[in-house]
């Protein structure tokens, strides 16, 4: 037996749902852009149902054949629209269908020129021909290029942590470099890490020593063992945050020192699918601690508990954290 018709929702309510889930999933959405979807997700009821069944009806059609979505689609009461919204939502089940949005993993272009990659929180290792151990962070992605006169890593997207091989098979000393499209990070017998973000990539040097080169620059910069660095197309600078707690998702772990709950909640969406942010009301609040990265809602858990906070959920690829 079916149950009952879902309540009509004016039609400019669900295109707007279909719009913040594109902004949301499949885009990097800034804190401002988050703190505008709580605003909107929050000014009445009508958007928060038009929310949870834009997400329903994506995890049910994604990946469906265009066609056979549209002609299923027609015959749902829950999606009873106008031509123009139908194709907005077909739209992004083609989208969510390229990625599983909500039920796998997002993939992106980079992943299709990648020799190595993992998927939302996946972390994984392997070792190359030089004998150089690499391991990978959630959603990240490489591409080699080794050759007679180098050894080459690409980080496409993503976070990499390199131990340095010595390089035993070849003729002759074969310069190590990852390389980002701000730049070269080349390793002088070392161990480190790079990951690349929006507007800039960040080196954690564990052993050893690494020359940083701006992409756009000709000056370079030496990072000695222990400190951590920005390097951006121009420039470089030292950051005051230690190696240690750059590399410490390579033991699954997450480390906060008095972080607002934003930028923790940030780190923990890294590493699961769908939607984690918070109450504007609670973003700033500090958090310290050890969290574990292999079970992220887990860890949200156990964060609410400890700072008198609470889960809401509308589904489980939708959560945030919110005043008790």
């Amino acid at each position: 037996m079916s149950g009952p018709t879902p309540p009509a929702l004016p039609e400019h309510v669900i295109e707007q749902a279909i719009d913040w889930q594109v902004k949301l999933a499949y885009n990097d959405a800034d804190p401002a852009t988050r703190q505008a979807f709580e605003h909107w997700l929050g000014s009445h009821a009508q958007h928060g149902q038009a929310w949870q069944r834009i997400q329903s009806l994506t995890s049910r059609f994604a990946g469906m054949p265009p066609r056979l979505a549209m002609q299923t689609l027609q015959k749902l009461p829950e999606a009873r629209l106008q031509r123009r919204t139908l194709l907005k939502l077909l739209s992004l089940f083609v989208i969510a269908g390229a990625g599983s949005w909500g039920v796998g993993s997002v993939t992106p272009w980079q992943r299709l020129n990648a020799d190595y990659s993992t998927r939302t929180g996946e972390r994984r290792q392997w070792r190359l021909s030089d004998d150089s151990l690499i391991d990978l962070n959630t959603d990240s992605a490489i591409a080699l290029l080794f050759d007679a006169e180098q050894r080459r890593i690409e980080l496409l997207r993503g976070e990499i942590l390199l131990l340095s091989g010595a390089d035993p098979q070849a003729a002759r000393k074969r310069p190590l470099q990852v390389a980002t499209r701000f730049g070269l990070f080349e390793a002088l017998g070392t161990r480190f890490s790079v990951r690349l973000d929006e507007q800039g990539a960040r080196l954690g040097l564990l052993e050893g020593a690494v020359r940083l080169q701006p992409a756009d620059s000709t000056t370079t910069f030496l990072a000695q063992a222990g400190e951590s660095w920005w390097l951006t197309a121009q420039d470089a600078q030292r950051l005051p945050t230690p190696a240690s707690e750059t590399a410490a998702w390579r033991d699954g772990l997450l480390l906060a020192r008095q972080q607002p709950l934003r930028a923790v909640l940030a780190e923990l969406q890294r590493y699961r699918h769908g939607y984690l942010g918070c109450d504007p009301e609670v973003a700033e609040r500090p958090i310290s601690g050890n969290f574990q990265l292999d079970d992220p809602d887990a860890t949200l858990a156990f964060i609410a508990q400890a700072h008198g906070l609470r889960v809401q959920r509308l589904t489980r690829y939708w959560l945030r954290l919110v005043a008790a």
